[in-house]
């Protein structure tokens, strides 16, 4: 089963909008991949976590519901490509597979990555960002992470609890 951790970097007590920055490392069975980078000591900047957590949750949320293809993050630094066929989820950096694990155990992983960067920091969140995105009904919207995670946790496990009835014998 891959393993995701999402780090936050130390030092961004204040942080109220949700954009905390850190890195993401996946450990699969076949490989690593990771948003940090060897030329600096502390890893670089890495990734904005909650933007990143939000893509892989809809993303990955997209893919179970289907039951196969394919979905590259978009917010994750460099990007990972996961591919669904049959019973086998592989996990891809480019052409590197880091992971082939069942559907579960990828969507158990993901989830408590998830689960465990939303205990640590959604509470520390206490305002929308500045930043806006147009909504579904043409209007704007700030982008308010005490309400995106939660959405995409919960479509999420929608999505997860579907796959555990289809793929039980």
């Amino acid at each position: 089963m891959p393993e995701f951790i999402y780090t936050p970097l130390s030092d961004q007590d204040d942080i109220e909008d949700g954009l905390f920055l850190g890195h993401l490392d996946v450990m699969g069975k076949s490989g690593t991949a990771t948003t940090r980078t060897t030329r600096r000591p502390d890893g670089g900047m890495g990734i904005i976590l909650f933007p990143a957590v939000v893509d892989l949750l809809d993303g990955m949320t997209g893919l179970l519901r289907r039951g196969r293809g394919r979905f590259t993050s978009s917010g994750m630094g460099p990007p990972l490509t996961f591919k669904l066929n049959g019973q086998v989820m592989s996990i891809r950096r480019r052409l590197t597979v880091i992971d082939e694990s069942s559907p579960q155990a990828v969507a158990d992983a993901v989830w408590a990555a998830a689960q465990k960067l939303s205990n640590a920091l959604l509470p520390r969140v206490t305002e929308a960002t500045e930043y806006t995105e147009t909504m579904e009904d043409g209007s704007i919207g700030y982008i308010d992470y005490r309400v995106q995670l939660p959405a995409a946790m919960s479509r999420f496990q929608e999505a997860r609890k579907s796959l555990t009835y289809r793929t039980a014998p």
